[in-house]
């Protein structure tokens, strides 16, 4: 029950529901304890008023006015029905509604500074971010959290401030978790690049196509500086130890021409495989022209 007139004033009238309270409320959303004879305007106000302009708003609005309603509903607790109704109102204007200050409410100095100590990092939590990042969490949090102020006051419904408090510490663990990061890919190495150039039957010969190949080859070397792997082929015609030596020689005559446009030899690996890597699979003796070729890998 929220510091505010004793019930035997609230006989008296609404003037003297004022003259009661000795109590400074600055500070809270409502000036003011809660008024019996107002709960059903301020409800209704809550509940047809305009809508609050972000997801935090809503669902804040929402949860005042359901503890509004079981104030009153179950309870028969009508002065703080309606001060909760009235909180649900001025969040309703998109005002910035902050938690319950204990200090307003009838505790002793230690329980003000506890509880302030629990609302301080309730409030930090939710400066940084979390009405935006977590809004309907958020709104949980500080409702419980002023159910269990208020309930705490009372302290006569032990359950009910049992599950306050067990609803907000939920919240706030939702609250406190960190979002997990985004964990940065693992680096991929780069693929190689991949040059071919090809040869005319038996030949070790570069022809004009196989000369801009080469070219672009040179230029990628030049902006990666990285090593090159050189590795002559044949195709399947002609005897295996005869096309083992083609293959060496059309790697060789690749890596003169790369050295000539600038690719430094002490960064190129020449190979030579013969017929035995082809690249289109055909029998035996057969002439295949794609199988005639050097590939230049550049890392």
């Amino acid at each position: 029950m929220q510091l505010r007139p004793s019930f035997i004033c609230a006989i008296g009238g609404i003037a003297l529901l004022s003259a009661c309270s000795s109590v400074d409320n600055s500070g809270t959303a409502v000036p003011y304890g809660g008024n019996p004879f107002t709960y059903g305007n301020s409800v209704n106000g809550a509940i047809t008023g305009a809508e609050p302009s972000t997801a935090f708003g809503k669902a804040l609005k929402a949860e005042y006015i359901a503890y509004a309603q079981r104030e009153a509903d179950e309870w028969y607790d009508f002065f703080d029905a309606d001060f909760f109704a009235k909180k649900a109102g001025k969040v309703a204007e998109n005002e910035t509604i902050l938690p319950e200050d204990p200090a307003n409410w009838r505790f002793d100095a230690e329980e003000i500074a506890q509880k302030r100590a629990v609302r301080d990092e309730l409030i930090a939590l939710l400066d940084d971010g979390k009405r935006e990042a977590k809004p309907d969490t958020a709104a949980i949090a500080q409702a419980r959290f002023d159910c269990w102020i208020e309930e705490s006051e009372e302290g006569w419904q032990t359950d009910l401030i049992s599950q306050c408090w067990k609803d907000f510490e939920a919240a706030m663990s939702e609250l406190r978790a960190e979002e997990p990061k985004e964990m940065a890919p693992e680096p991929v190495a780069a693929a190689p690049r991949l040059f071919t150039i090809f040869f005319d039957f038996d030949s070790t010969a570069i022809t004009p196509v196989s000369e801009r190949v080469l070219d672009a080859a040179a230029e990628q070397w030049a902006s990666s500086m990285s090593n090159v792997t050189v590795v002559g082929h044949t195709d399947a015609s002609g005897s295996a130890s005869y096309n083992q030596g083609l293959s060496e020689r059309r790697a060789s005559s690749a890596l003169s021409e790369l050295t000539k446009r600038g690719v430094k030899g002490d960064m190129v690996d020449s190979e030579a495989v013969g017929e035995s890597d082809l690249l289109i699979p055909t029998p035996d003796g057969v002439r295949e022209p794609r199988n005639r070729r050097v590939t230049i890998s550049i890392d």
